[in-house]
């Protein structure tokens, strides 16, 4: 656990300076972009993004694993979970802004509205929204399914203090974002 914990650290030591000395992207001023463009920029992920996501998906494992005290072994299979859950995040992500583009287009065509392919998008959006909202209940169950009683019980406590240092961590970023 221990040799795993170093190599993780290791990681983020080395990635962090990395993603610091990136440039910042260059992005229109906000008010000169309309509404969907700013959402459709604002779900783009970007390197930025994509490295915050590991380290926090590695800070995760790292807690997760010291408090319920697991092997390398069931930490990596964890690791794996959370993973595969934000690579279907991501494609779920995709499917969604597909949608969008597909509504606005029909809602920008001239004449009277396609009431049943607008209905039809809506109902899209309103699934992905749903499986997307899912995943994080889906990735614990996962991991629960990996740990013994006694460590999910543990887990079960841990979670609270993980969801309010992941809450604390976004509104950090929000703020920061707000910042700029």
């Amino acid at each position: 656990m221990k040799r795993l914990q170093t190599i993780l650290i290791a990681i983020l030591i080395v990635a962090g300076p990395a993603v610091i000395a990136r440039s910042p992207r260059q992005v229109e001023p906000q008010w000169r972009l309309s509404w969907g463009a700013r959402s459709a920029m604002a779900q783009q992920p970007t390197p930025d993004a994509e490295s915050r996501r590991s380290r926090m998906r590695t800070f995760l494992v790292l807690r997760i694993s010291d408090a319920l005290g697991l092997s390398d072994e069931k930490a990596l299979q964890i690791s794996k979970v959370l993973r595969d859950t934000d690579d279907k995040r991501r494609a779920l992500v995709a499917q969604r802004r597909d949608v969008e583009h597909n509504l606005r287009a029909v809602l920008d065509q001239k004449g009277a509205a396609d009431t049943g392919a607008i209905t039809k998008l809506v109902a899209q959006a309103n699934d992905l929204d749903g499986q997307i909202a899912m995943l994080p209940e889906s990735s614990f169950r996962q991991v629960q399914e990996l740990l013994t009683p006694e460590q999910q019980a543990r887990l079960v406590l841990l979670r609270p203090e993980l969801q309010a240092q992941i809450r604390r961590n976004v509104e950090r970023r929000l703020g920061e974002r707000a910042g700029t």
